[in-house]
């Protein structure tokens, strides 16, 4: 053992400290670097006192830089073992880890998710705080200072360095920071953008070699007690159907593998990303909608991971017991809010411009469960120390609530004008809170297909630091536009916060009065003649046929508004508006019994750009006094969206707004066709937003007006919604009220 260890010492140097790779019951990889090729020796044992010795392979990394590689084999199940190296200027330290738990047994573990810890080089020191101040500290604390016992394994959906091409960055932007964490836990990396395909992200990770022979370590699995862990490439050269194929057979090997109760997959680009649209891509969609198919098949709910976006996101899919899960950033340059283009997407109910990690904590046995936790460090401007930020327990043999009630409306001569879907109260055998509701309006009680209104609301929705669901207790719902005269059916159904809906209520039938309402008030609603009656008050818009300047097909008739430009003259933001006189019926209104109505079929190309509508109410005087929300629809298909706001007395004028803003590429695709303003009389209209609490609901800041965030709205009489997917609400929804600050912020610049 000694002449070894002198004739290596005569040769070597550490680059990169020891570090696990691909641990199992049986087995684990110690992995290091040297300036030399000589022998790959490693010391280990049950005891510090070490007593046997594992010879393993050396390989060119780059220039003198040597990667060596120890496997242990013969080892035992919920284990703990010491190792060192042998190294130049004596052996290394000795350290210790704990091989993962029979798959079979009962027992429980911890993982960590983090990614995006390239460097920034205005917070350089970020990942090694991340990982001694954060990750270590937070285990600690919480846990016990024995990592090994504490913490089975860390994933990182990718990034792990500024430039995988430079190949200096592995060892002092990754590996250094990282030691004190990697040499006790093996951590399980995918590719993000950043490593740029390169050789040394290969060279370093010795993951599993079960994906598709010929891309092996770009796609593999890993089996860690009860669950089931997925690394995928989603960059571009690698976002294949072959990959696709492969993880269809993942997922059913793990669809009939008994002790399978969960499955998480890690990729680095999001499929929607609130803080970043620039960032997503469509690929991570096919990804998740074979998640969706394989919790629902078979009932084991799962997750995926994902990075890109430097901040932390969680949300859920709707019809699924599936999260989705953005762990940045772990280093990386936060993307603050409004920065760049961003959205408020339905599925999520927090994102946080915040460094951090995710902690789960997987329980087997009879009752499997796994409880996922963000542990946040702050920001640049206002520093935290691992606090827990987002919490979140989903049960694989969950029990959903108890069906709900429909109460109201129902039965005949219902006011059109004014409407709140009320349902029972919540209630859970087992206790679970209250998550999430759905409402469907439809023409007839035996078909919900394709319902003229939907809505999903979640229990939160923290979005810009504000938590626009606050105060809805989820029992009733808004809406507006109702036809006169007309049957309706409406149904709801309950989730809990472990992702389990409730069945549908029973179908509540009514019918409506007679409606009191004006006309459509616009002129040229639909772009039918050109641009007439409308005023391009910033940026450029158009009228188009099908298909004209690569665009696409009108909602109806044979035209409709590119509010932005496609071909010619582009901005980057586009404002186009009509002004309506109402000051006939300046009665009703300085009586406030009139309410606005507003809605339109909105698109863009691809999902990127965002085609926003909105009132303005004025005086006399041309003096604005009040606005609505602004809607919006971030679909790449024509949907229906609609918000209506009590009128402020003294309004003589109404201001309609299109905007269009450019998130990407070199056209400003925000499309626009049959708009409508509708005036509504009556005492109710916009005054029904007061949730129980108490508190009106707006959703944005106090402009005088109240508005029904009415989720997808039901359009004008005689032109039923067209809906290709009835999953999507591109409506005012939960964001509408949040989109109303932009739109007060580009008033006042222009002014």
């Amino acid at each position: 053992m000694t002449w070894i260890w002198l004739s290596v010492a005569a040769a070597q140097s550490v680059n990169v400290a020891p570090y696990l790779q691909n641990v199992s019951p049986e087995s684990a990889w110690i992995l290091w670097e040297t300036n030399g090729a000589d022998a790959s020796v490693v010391e280990w044992g049950e005891t510090a006192s070490l007593g046997q010795m594992q010879s393993g392979t050396s390989f060119i990394n780059q220039g003198s830089a040597w990667v060596h590689e120890v496997e242990l084999t013969g080892l035992s199940p919920d284990t703990r073992y010491h190792y060192r190296i042998m190294a130049a200027d004596g052996p290394s330290d000795i350290h210790d880890f704990i091989t993962p738990p029979e798959p079979t047994s009962d027992q429980g573990f911890r993982l960590v998710a983090m990614s995006d810890m390239q460097i920034d080089y205005s917070n350089s020191d970020k990942f090694r705080e991340m990982v001694e101040d954060g990750v270590i500290d937070y285990i600690e604390d919480t846990y016990s200072a024995d990592l090994p016992e504490e913490l089975g394994l860390v994933l990182i959906p990718g990034d792990l360095v500024e430039n995988g091409n430079t190949f200096g960055q592995w060892s002092s932007h990754f590996f250094g920071p990282a030691a004190a964490l990697s040499r006790h836990v093996p951590i399980y990396p995918v590719p993000g953008n950043h490593e740029n395909n390169a050789q040394a992200f290969f060279n370093y990770f010795n993951l599993p070699t079960n994906g598709t022979p010929g891309y092996e370590e770009h796609w593999w699995y890993k089996d860690y007690a009860n669950l089931r862990v997925i690394g995928l490439d989603s960059n571009s050269g690698y976002s294949l159907d072959t990959q696709l194929a492969w993880l269809d057979s993942v997922l059913e090997d793990a669809c009939t593998t008994n002790h399978i109760d969960f499955v998480f997959a890690q990729l680095h680009h999001p499929h929607k990303s609130e803080l970043w649209l620039d960032g997503e891509i469509d690929y991570t969609g096919e990804v998740i909608e074979r998640m969706e198919q394989f919790s629902t098949d078979c009932g084991k709910p799962g997750l995926h991971f994902f990075g890109h976006t430097h901040g932390y996101s969680r949300g859920q899919s709707r019809d699924h017991q599936h999260l989705w899960v953005n762990v940045a950033s772990a280093g990386g340059n936060l993307d603050y809010w409004g920065e760049y283009a961003q959205n408020d997407y339905e599925e999520f109910t927090v994102s946080q411009a915040e460094w951090g990690f995710v902690v789960v904590e997987v329980e087997a046995g009879d009752s499997p469960t796994f409880t996922l936790r963000r542990i946040s460090r702050g920001d640049e401007t206002a520093g935290l120390d691992n606090v827990v930020r987002d919490e979140i327990m989903i049960a694989r043999d969950n029990v959903g609530p108890d069906t709900p009630n429909g109460i109201s409306p129902a039965g005949a001569d219902i006011n059109p004008q004014c409407n709140t879907l009320e349902a029972s109260d919540y209630s859970d055998s087992d206790g679970d809170l209250h998550g999430a509701s759905q409402w469907q309006l439809a023409e007839a009680c035996d078909d919900f297909s394709q319902p003229l209104y939907e809505s999903w609301r979640q229990h939160e929705n923290w979005y810009g630091a504000v938590d626009t669901q606050a105060g809805d207790d989820l029992t009733d719902e808004v809406t507006i536009s109702l036809s006169g005269e007309q049957d309706y059916c409406w149904r709801v159904r309950y989730r809990d916060r472990s992702l389990t809906w409730s069945d549908w209520s029973e179908p509540v039938a009514f019918s409506t009065l007679s409606s009191e309402q004006t006309e459509n008030l616009l002129e040229n609603p639909g772009a039918e003649d050109g641009t007439t009656g409308w005023t391009v008050r910033e940026g450029y818009m158009q009228s188009l046929t099908d298909g004209e300047c690569n665009g696409i097909a009108p909602h109806s008739g044979k035209r409709y508004f590119a509010v932005g430009g496609l071909c010619g003259d582009t901005a980057a933001y586009a404002e186009v508006v009509q002004t309506i006189d109402v000051s006939k019926w300046s009665n009703q209104i300085d009586k406030e019994a009139v309410t606005a109505v507003i809605g339109g079929y909105l698109s863009n190309w691809s999902g990127q750009d965002t085609p926003e509508l909105a009132v303005a109410f004025f005086d006399e005087g041309s003096n604005e006094i009040g606005q609505s929300d602004v809607i919006s629809n971030t679909d790449d298909a024509w949907v229906w969206v609609e918000t209506s706001s009590a009128i402020p007395p003294m309004t003589r004028s109404i201001e309609v707004m299109m905007m269009g803003t450019r998130n990407s590429g070199t056209d400003n695709d925000s499309y626009f066709d049959d708009l409508a303003l509708r005036l509504m009389f009556g005492e109710c209209g916009g005054d029904d937003t007061t949730d129980d609490t108490g508190s009106s609901d707006t959703g944005g800041e106090d402009t005088g007006t109240e508005s029904t965030d009415s989720g997808e709205a039901s359009p004008p009489e005689n032109d039923p919604p067209v809906q290709e997917d009835s999953s999507r609400c591109g409506c005012a929804g939960s964001g509408a009220g949040l989109m109303l600050l932009p739109l007060l912020l580009r008033r006042k610049q222009r002014k």
